[in-house]
């Protein structure tokens, strides 16, 4: 599999904002492209969040591990935070949408630790894709547009993971929405 690359390496102090979502059919296809998007982060000191399934999140950092990254040490460190997505979700909603106060609770907390602590932060999430999975639509899109009201005032690059079988025939119609909120998507791709 090929995947198109998500976010240049930071030059510099810091993170450029960023938000990208990326469509993906196959799971490892998806751990690989979070990791080469994730690794910058760890190479430049920056804060890494990374939102994920349990099996994503242990799928991403063997990744990261064979690339070389200490993915304990960074734990320890608290440069490195994964989060459950299933429990960060059921954080985050308020009569059934996600609301800006609770993700400062639940994410935003994190996020400006690590912007403080490390200049720059990269996150990666996947929330997105269990609201879309499960045709909470509006709930997703109304996330979308929290991470760009964060993006507003935090220098943050972030990727969201969105599988291809999410996007049910009843979902169509939001894509262009979806595809809307982000300032880049890609979409896996067979190797030719």
């Amino acid at each position: 599999m090929q995947s198109a690359r998500l976010v240049e390496q930071p030059k510099g102090a810091g993170t450029p904002p960023e938000h990208a979502c990326h469509f993906y059919v196959e799971e490892n296809e998806l751990a690989t492209t979070v990791a080469t998007f994730l690794s910058p982060a760890f190479v430049h000191g920056h804060g890494i969040v990374a939102i994920g399934t349990p099996s994503h999140l242990l799928a991403i950092e063997r990744r990261l591990r064979t690339v070389g990254h200490d993915i304990d040490a960074a734990r320890t460190a608290g440069q490195y935070v994964p989060l459950d997505a299933a429990w960060a979700l059921r954080q985050l909603m308020v009569g059934g949408l996600p609301t800006s106060e609770r993700f400062d609770v639940v994410i935003g907390t994190h996020l400006e630790r690590l912007e403080r602590a490390h200049g720059g932060v990269r996150a990666f999430g996947e929330i997105v894709n269990l609201l879309w999975r499960d045709g909470k639509y509006q709930a997703a899109l109304k996330l979308e547009d929290i991470w760009n009201e964060v993006l507003g005032y935090r220098p943050l690059a972030l990727v969201c993971g969105y599988s291809m079988g999410a996007f049910r025939e009843a979902a169509r119609p939001g894509l262009s929405r979806v595809l809307t909120t982000h300032t880049k998507v890609t979409v896996q791709r067979t190797a030719a």
